[in-house]
């Protein structure tokens, strides 16, 4: 397993994640950073790391868009599978990367997704993200709303489809679920683990609010198409905000 991760200006969260991997009992066999330039100590953070997990990997590239840097780290890596996380995504548990790829193993997907569970113990953020995975596991039957928070792709379907659309910046985790989906490919909500992520941006914007914002701006892609649609959406300069 390849496990891939974009990063920007992410220095309070990537060692979380990276530490978690480092903590679980079977460990990926490729692990490789693609950072857009961070302005912050990202990187510092993630060489801090290398002594307990020897296969991780940085490269650096220009800020365009994630879809890039997911492309350019998957082109660095030769398994047959594709994990992408988000840096600020943990695997609390210490068997959750097995479970996972066992689940994978078993059911062969093309693609595949994990719950996510909020990284806060405040019952508004866990209400939402119930509330959130509710709705992306009935959207498969009309227009399916996939996060990569965590995204499992496997390599043949990815090359298949070409990988992500660098030129979208904002939903190409929908937009490369969508592809593969129209060539008969095989998506699957996986049963056996949860991965925790961060609820700042839930956060931020307030609950309600981000719902709304997400929603609409799925409606202005089936209405306008992706090209013409915007959302409001930062990456990178987050604070850990977890009310």
């Amino acid at each position: 397993l390849s496990i891939v991760i974009p990063t920007l200006n992410e220095e309070q969260f990537i060692g979380k994640l990276l530490d978690s991997l480092a903590n679980q009992s079977v460990v990926p066999q490729e692990l490789v950073l693609v950072d857009a330039f961070s302005k912050d100590k990202t990187i510092d953070e993630g060489k801090k790391r290398q002594q307990v997990l020897p296969q991780l990997k940085f490269f650096q590239i220009p800020k365009h868009t994630v879809a890039r840097q997911r492309n350019f780290g998957a082109a660095k890596t030769s398994s047959g599978d594709i994990l992408f996380l988000d840096a600020d995504m943990e695997l609390r548990g210490e068997d959750d990367l097995k479970k996972y790829y066992a689940e994978v193993l078993k059911r062969t997907p093309d693609v595949a997704v994990a719950e996510n569970l909020p990284d806060s113990n405040y019952w508004k953020d866990a209400v939402y993200f119930q509330v959130e995975d509710a709705l992306f596991k009935l959207s498969r039957f009309f227009w399916p709303v996939i996060s990569a928070r965590n995204l499992y792709v496997s390599r043949e379907t990815f090359n298949k489809v070409g990988g992500f659309n660098e030129d979208v910046a904002v939903g190409e985790d929908q937009e490369l679920v969508h592809r593969i989906l129209k060539q008969d490919g095989k998506l699957v909500f996986l049963k056996s683990v949860k991965l925790h992520t961060s609820a700042r941006r839930v956060a931020k914007d307030g609950r309600m609010r981000h719902a709304l914002k997400m929603i609409l701006f799925g409606v202005n892609i089936i209405v306008k198409g992706r090209k013409k649609s915007k959302v409001d959406y930062e990456f990178g300069n987050f604070k850990d905000q977890k009310k």
